[in-house]
């Protein structure tokens, strides 16, 4: 039987896969980690994918790297709305160890992740803030973090304890003299004066509080989400 090596998660945007250049050389890299070959497949993956959501829209879909350099789908349905209430977050007693993977590879078992969101949600909380082992600010259970704090957005720098979604490495490339990166403690994050959680599936979700700590409520000047869907305006434009 196959073993899973790696994965990556993916929304359709009209049809197609959002930001597929993207999650393809993900997969590729992660093949070339595990196995120092080339991947094959792109045309007939894609074409899967193609398949798979004329039939089944609105879903989200999950390719598993498989050891023998095949892929395995998996879909469930697509449960949030590009538009959502803010989001209150908690912080976690946990503290995340650096893993035995590179900063963009997306491998194991979220299972306990889940668990400790399930029981945030049973006290009001929508998801869990991580910090690392040295207490910088890290991610929440499945999204990346990004902030506001003047005329600058603010992202913890690549970090070996948490994985660098795709969403936010791309905005970070595309407006980079509008980001700065580097190891954040809480208290910076919590001056704010707009934060976001962001991955490949939700885009960005606006936080409204951590813990006791409120975000102003009014749309900055500077909103993540204008810069996000002007990158999927941009992606849309490269696949026509």
């Amino acid at each position: 039987m196959a073993t899973k090596l790696a994965f990556t998660t993916l929304r359709e945007d009209h049809g197609q896969p959002l930001f597929w250049s993207a999650h393809w050389q993900r997969l590729c890299r992660s093949w070339q980690h595990f196995s120092s070959g080339e991947l094959a497949g792109e045309k007939h993956l894609y074409a899967q994918l193609l398949d798979h959501w004329q039939k089944n829209p609105a879903t989200i879909v999950r390719i598993d790297l498989l050891d023998n350099g095949e892929f395995e789908l998996s879909s469930r349905a697509l449960q949030c709305l590009d538009a959502e209430a803010q989001l209150n977050l908690c912080l976690s007693e946990v503290r995340l160890s650096p893993r035995p993977y590179p900063s963009w590879l997306k491998c194991g078992d979220y299972g306990d992740r889940f668990k400790i969101r399930d029981q945030a949600r049973l006290n009001k909380f929508d998801d869990v803030l991580y910090l690392d082992e040295n207490n910088f600010v890290c991610e929440s259970t499945v999204s990346n973090i990004i902030w506001l704090k003047g005329n600058k957005f603010f992202a913890p720098k690549t970090n070996a304890s948490f994985l660098q979604g795709i969403s936010s490495t791309l905005l970070q490339q595309r407006d980079p003299k509008l980001f700065e990166s580097a190891d954040y403690k809480l208290d910076v994050l919590l001056e704010a004066d707009a934060a976001w959680l962001i991955n490949a599936v939700t885009g960005p979700q606006r936080i409204a509080k951590i813990d006791n700590t409120h975000f102003p409520r009014a749309v900055p000047q500077l909103d993540l989400d204008q810069l996000y869907w002007e990158l999927v305006k941009s992606d849309r434009e490269n696949r026509a």
